[in-house]
Formats: structure tokens, C-alpha cells, sequence
């Protein structure tokens, strides 16, 4: 008797626990889908746009991330308006915890850019000579830099930040800066700010 009881509580409790262990991992998956991002990324400069703002997937055990990212020059900063649409990837290198509110990592990664204005041009206008200048309304940015994560106390509806400062050039720029035989110039690299807001 006393082993059929048990059994019977065994066969209660079982479907109880996993449904509601089934419960649990069904609300986190969905806290998680795929299409929901991790960050909202806003940054000053940096090749993509006098500000860029955009959102962004954590992967690979969050080392790296991807932004998907929409940039803006006004006619007084760059002679003209300017559109640019990114992907942006960043590798956190390793966390150096200072204290127990502060950390700073190394980061390094690059950007691959479109610009669709009149600006920029996908075959060679006629007036360049022939061969000297290639297309130039898809570029690629390399990024070096540090960045500082701070997390939120109360936990609204941001759980964390990071602060983040680089030094990017275009990689065409790089290359043909690395291979020039006149003095290398600094010009070619740009400084950008900017934040993560994690949700």
C-alpha cells in the first residue's frame, strides 16, 4: 500500500517538476529569440557617419558582437549630406578587472560599409584616368581600442553599459599608408566615442 502511495506521488510529482522546469526554459527561450537584439550601440565618429546609431547581436560566448548600423554627416561636416548603412563587428581581446566596479578590455575589429549618395560611386565616373581610382561606396574600417562595461544596479530596461573608445582607419588608407615609400601619414586614422546599452 505504502508503495503504491509513493508511486502514485512519484508519478504526480515528476510531470509537475518538469513542467514547470519545461515552463521555465520556454520563458527564456522566449526572453531570447534570435531576432531580438542585445544592444542598442550609439557612436561619435569613427568612418560610419558623424553619428551612427544602431542595434546589435552578442555571440560566440559573448566575445563578439555585431551591429547593424545606420550613419549621418550633415552638409556643414562634410561638405555634403551623407548616408551610410554598416555592419559592425568588435572582439573583446580579455577583461582586466580593476576593482570590483570597474573593468576596461581591449578590443579590436572592423566594419564593412555601403554609401548610396552621390558622393560615393560604384563603377569609375570618366573623368578619373583609367585604373587610378577604384570604386568607392563599399569600404571596410579596422578598429582598435578599449572599453569599460558598468552594470545597473536596478535593472530596468537596460541591464548594463559599456563606454568604448577607438582609433579606425580605412583599410585602403592603411594599406596604402603601410606600402608608401614618402613619410606615413597620421591622418588616415580617426577617433570615435561611443556607448552599448545592453538590454
Amino acid at each position: 500500500m505504502k508503495r503504491r502511495r509513493r508511486l502514485i506521488l512519484f508519478m504526480l510529482v515528476i510531470p509537475i517538476h518538469f513542467g514547470l522546469v519545461a515552463q521555465e526554459n520556454m520563458e527564456i527561450e522566449e526572453k531570447r529569440k534570435w531576432y531580438k537584439p542585445d544592444v542598442v550601440k550609439l557612436q561619435y565618429a569613427g568612418n560610419i557617419g558623424y553619428m551612427s546609431i544602431g542595434l546589435g547581436y552578442n555571440w560566440w560566448r559573448e566575445i563578439a558582437q555585431t551591429d547593424i548600423m545606420y550613419g549621418f554627416v550633415p552638409e556643414h561636416h562634410g561638405d555634403a549630406v551623407i548616408h551610410t548603412f554598416t555592419i559592425k563587428n568588435t572582439f573583446s581581446i580579455y577583461e582586466f578587472n580593476i576593482s570590483k566596479k570597474y573593468n576596461v578590455s581591449p578590443i579590436l575589429g572592423f566594419s564593412i560599409s555601403l554609401e548610396p549618395g552621390e558622393n560615393s560611386y560604384m563603377s569609375v565616373p570618366d573623368r578619373f584616368p583609367e585604373g587610378y581610382y577604384g570604386p568607392n561606396n563599399i569600404y571596410a574600417c579596422l578598429n582598435l581600442g578599449l572599453k569599460s562595461n558598468f552594470e545597473f544596479k536596478e535593472e530596468r530596461y537596460f541591464s548594463s553599459m559599456d563606454i568604448y573608445s577607438e582609433i579606425n582607419t580605412v583599410a585602403d588608407y592603411g594599406f596604402y599608408n603601410a606600402i608608401a615609400k614618402e613619410d606615413h601619414s597620421l591622418i588616415i586614422y580617426s577617433l570615435a566615442i561611443g556607448i552599448n546599452m545592453f538590454f
